[in-house]
């Protein structure tokens, strides 16, 4: 079970430019947190020691991998929706 303790406290968001809650930002990418969580939180919350008590090493390896370019995203994506509709 996910620690939701700091889920209702609030931050600006530099990827998206507005204030979003730490429930959206642990859960941002695919049911893992935003790859920025650390750069973020940091000052507010033990980032690593939520991360280690919430997310196995595998999960945490994912999180803190190197974002896939926008564009690649977009044509996997699409790549993904085309092969489902066939």
């Amino acid at each position: 079970m996910i620690n939701t303790e700091y889920d209702k406290q609030e931050i600006y968001c530099r990827k998206l430019g507005h204030h979003l809650h730490f429930k959206y930002c642990r859960e941002e990418n695919l049911s893992l947190p935003c790859s920025k969580i650390r750069e973020c939180w940091f000052s507010r919350i033990d980032v690593s020691q939520f991360l280690s008590e919430n997310f196995s090493d595998e999960e945490i390896k994912a999180i803190e991998s190197p974002a896939m370019p926008k564009i690649s995203s977009i044509v996997g994506l699409i790549t993904r929706i085309t092969k489902e509709s066939e």
